[in-house]
């Protein structure tokens, strides 16, 4: 089998004579250019990371910070879910039928509408900042609150500069330019790199600047980007166009779906502000600490795999599709379980490593360590459901995405409420990977009736013997973690020999179990390295 989709699309022509044109992508070069580039980025985010924690650490100031930016980012989410989301599929069905004059005024009119209604929304949202603080932030005192206010109104644009930068670089990626949109967020980590390096004298409010202004840049570059590809804006606020009407009747249910999806976020935030103060904040560094890893992977298949899905979906090379999905899906089990278990095992000396430093004191790390433990295993989760919304989104089905994201905002709520009697901020983190494990399998089971071709049988079988090599390594981990022996070595010494020896138990028992997507994923990978290309002979 091959990863390769035989899929490519080309910049419009600069003539005017715009005409559909597309020879080929492979599926395997275009993740690796979004792979790589978001390795580096995430590794510098990795640096912002610890300075932040070293300069805040988990209290009530950085609590306040959280509540602020989670409410422009959730939101931005939610719309640009929605929208962006069901704008692909239909460009590039417009596109691929009706050519390229056709689709650039679907697109003009799509950005004129997203832009009108996002910008109400920011100015409402800030306009009602000290309400969303009062919802978010019961446990903090007066002054804190007033920081939080400003922090809200200070970081609103985020929400507007999100959704641009989301349509903009939506459209890229339809015309098969990867790496411009997925570098563009390191200006967001060099800005907060910059800013508390040689501003940290502004507390908290020179985090808040640095991330208005790192969007802010990550918006001009894609700007740029857009320009230099041929492509321009024009003002058309054409909301009857029936391109127009197709994305919003997509939108619609995609919308309330997102909500729901996103609104998982916001109980788990609005739960943990009922816990005592630095709560907010700790689940923060929790989850930043597991995405930083997994979102290299959801990142890089998410943003490729849409429009690839939705031409595959419009040229009806439905045996391609399900040939996608299901290697996409196994590879990233292979790869994205062990490194999950690893995390979980080892969450406690990760934690204090990258966190416990300055401000950082050992309550928030045992605090940060034990929500780790239990985010760890969404590293596969979580990209998964990226891979299978990407599905649902390219078949333009987003009722059922909507109706799973209902079950699944109820079962968070009340997971949330229960667990987190019992382990705090891990309870919330704990509620939050059995919700995400739930919908992903009801996802699965539905989408298997809707495509014929996917085996799920076969599928089923390679999950649970990488599920099976994983839970050993995680054990085997665990136990090793805590001999006394090994706790006396230096962090980084028990980090790499843990990780050494669980790799070798999980790669082992893949090859005992004859797990037959391994070998494919080794040649593939080994491909994708300068080593591993066949060159041809001199003459």
């Amino acid at each position: 089998m091959s990863t390769f989709t035989n899929l490519e699309e080309t910049a419009p022509p600069r003539d005017g004579a715009l005409k559909s044109r597309g020879t080929v992508i492979h599926v395997g070069r275009a993740i690796s250019v979004v792979f790589y580039v978001t390795v580096a980025a995430r590794l510098l985010s990795i640096v912002s990371q610890v300075l932040t924690a070293s300069a805040f650490g988990a209290g009530p100031i950085m609590d306040a910070y959280t509540v602020a930016l989670i409410v422009p980012t959730t939101i931005s989410g939610i719309l640009t879910a929605a929208v962006g989301a069901a704008l692909i599929p239909v460009f590039v069905d417009y596109r691929e039928n009706k050519g390229e004059a056709e689709s650039i005024r679907l697109l003009s009119a799509a950005m004129t509408l997203g832009t009108l209604i996002t910008l109400v929304v920011t100015v409402a949202l800030a306009a009602g900042a000290p309400l969303v603080v009062t919802v978010f932030a019961r446990q903090m005192d007066a002054p804190t609150q007033t920081m939080a206010v400003i922090l809200v109104r200070l970081l609103m644009p985020v929400l507007l500069l999100q959704v641009l930068v989301t349509l903009i670089g939506s459209v890229l990626n339809a015309y098969g330019r990867f790496a411009v949109p997925s570098l563009a967020p390191v200006t967001i980590t060099l800005s907060t790199i910059a800013f508390l390096l040689f501003a940290r004298s502004w507390g908290i409010y020179a985090l808040g600047l640095a991330t208005i202004v790192g969007y802010s840049l990550n918006f001009l570059l894609l700007v740029v980007a857009y320009l230099r590809m041929g492509l321009r804006f024009h003002f058309a606020c054409s909301w009857r166009h029936p391109g127009i009407q197709r994305i919003a009747a997509l939108s619609a249910p995609m919308l309330i779906g997102a909500l729901l999806v996103n609104g998982n976020n916001l109980v788990d935030q609005f739960m943990a502000s009922l816990l005592p103060p630095g709560s907010i904040a700790s689940l923060s560094y929790a989850i930043r600490l597991v995405e930083t890893p997994s979102g290299i992977f959801y990142t890089a298949l998410s943003t490729v795999l849409l429009p690839i899905f939705a031409l595959q979906v419009a040229r009806r090379e439905f045996t391609l599709l399900t040939t996608t999905f299901r290697q996409v899906v196994i590879f990233s089990a292979i790869i994205l379980m062990p490194a999950g278990a690893l995390l979980s095992s080892l969450s406690r000396p990760v934690v204090e490593i990258f966190y416990h430093h300055g401000n950082f004191n050992a309550q928030a790390t045992d605090v940060v360590a034990s929500a780790v433990m239990f985010l760890a295993p969404n590293m596969f989760i979580v990209t998964y459901g990226f891979i299978n919304g990407r599905t649902y989104n390219a078949l333009q089905d987003n009722r059922t995405l909507r109706n799973v994201a209902v079950l699944s905002l109820v079962l968070n709520a009340v997971l949330d409420y229960l667990l987190m009697q019992i382990w705090g901020v891990a309870g919330i983190a704990f509620s939050t990977t059995l919700t995400y494990l739930i919908g992903a399998l009801t996802l699965l089971l539905i989408l298997n009736k809707r495509l014929q071709g996917l085996r799920l049988p076969q599928l089923g079988l390679s999950l649970g013997k990488s599920a099976v090599a994983a839970t050993f390594l995680w054990l085997t981990c665990s136990l090793l973690v805590m001999l006394p022996q090994v706790a006396a070595l230096p962090l980084l010494v028990q980090i790499a020999s843990l990780t050494a020896a669980g790799l070798v138990i999980y790669a082992a028992l893949l090859l005992a179990l004859r797990v037959p997507e391994v070998s494919e994923l080794w040649a593939i990978l080994c491909s994708r390295l300068p080593w591993g290309r066949v060159r041809p002979k001199p003459a």
